[in-house]
């Protein structure tokens, strides 16, 4: 007799093993409860706590052993803060699933029969009322929305008429040799009041029409302001400088008009002026920063602007006193541009 050498064994498959499938709800949990390693299927959360369901398996098993539902697990945070729209008005809690131990099941309402409505909510009035409830805490919900949209719109009302309130508890407050220098800055003669009471009447009925107090500080172009030149909004802070100057007397001047630094730097001179500034040097002068086109100076601002008198060819050109004026290469022009630093030598 030959003997035969023993069969080996066959050796395991060198191969990489298959990936792993990706974990479903078991179709033997009853009650359906979420498994604390399975994500929920609206915000992909797995349990907190280790070891504790934190949802339920939409899923029931019907009477003649069917399954419903379409076996999506959702965690108890989405089922009480998914909106009706999204969701669907069937809900439960944990207290209410574990309550009912063994009877206990949840679908989607739209993975829902008209049997399993009424299995759910006990019958047909309770389903009808179910609905009602729904609907009515979803009007509620819709109710205290436009609630909170019409407070917004009108707390913005309000902050628009502050301003003019404020101008006018301002003017209240003020002595008689203020009120005069109130109504005098905005172009009111005084002349006929004789009482204090004059005097007040008269400028509130200035503070309702003015326009509201300019802030004090630099003019700095706010973000979306259009420049005047190249007619394009500043996309960031500080893109550019307002011409308005808050004179020590009180007095506003400049055409309001927003200049942005690449105009401001290439603006040609025949038809902007000499006065210039840069975001460094106006941001160096911190408060006492302030900017206006040439045409817009009046009587001392180039003395405050740039610290000496007004040359005469500057005061022909802001005056138009002589139309056909050219430059004029004198000792007396500024030498660099109009730059106001000058004014802090």
């Amino acid at each position: 007799v030959v003997a035969t050498a023993p069969v080996a064994e066959p050796l395991a498959a060198a191969a990489s093993p298959a990936p792993a499938a990706v974990k479903a709800p078991s179709k033997d949990l009853v009650p359906a409860w979420l498994p604390p390693d399975l994500a929920c299927g609206l915000c992909g959360s797995v349990s907190a706590v280790r070891g504790e369901p934190h949802g339920v398996v939409c899923r029931r098993r019907r009477k003649n052993n069917v399954l419903g539902g379409c076996g999506q697990g959702v965690c108890w945070a989405c089922m009480e803060t998914r909106p009706r729209a999204e969701f669907g008005m069937v809900r439960t809690t944990k207290d209410e699933f574990e309550s009912l131990e063994e009877s206990a099941w949840w679908m989607h309402e739209r993975c829902m029969e008209p049997a399993d409505l009424r299995a759910y909510f006990g019958g047909e009035k309770e389903l009808a009322r179910a609905r009602a409830a729904a609907d009515a805490a979803e009007a509620e919900e819709a109710a205290k929305a436009s609630g909170s949209s019409g407070a917004r719109k009108e707390k913005s009302k309000t902050a628009a008429v502050d301003p003019s309130e404020a101008a006018k508890e301002k003017v209240r407050a003020m002595s008689v040799k203020e009120l005069k220098a109130y109504l005098t800055r905005n172009g009111k003669s005084h002349a006929e009041c004789v009482e204090k009471s004059d005097l007040l009447a008269k400028a509130l009925e200035v503070a309702a029409t003015a326009a509201p107090e300019i802030p004090p500080g630099p003019a700095w172009m706010p973000v979306g302001m259009t420049c005047r030149l190249c007619t394009k909004p500043v996309a960031k802070e500080c893109g550019g400088v307002i011409c308005r100057r808050r004179r020590s007397d009180g007095s506003i001047g400049g055409c309001g008009e927003g200049i942005c630094w690449r105009c401001m730097k290439r603006a040609p001179r025949e038809s902007f002026g000499q006065v210039r500034t840069t975001k460094e040097e106006f941001e160096s002068l911190e408060e006492e920063a302030w900017w206006m086109h040439e045409g817009c100076f009046a009587d001392g601002d180039y003395k405050d602007y740039f610290g000496e008198s007004e040359p005469e060819d500057f005061y022909r050109r802001r005056t138009k006193a002589d139309q056909e004026w050219e430059w004029e290469a004198d000792e007396t022009r500024p030498t660099t541009m109009g730059s106001i630093m000058q004014r802090q030598g």
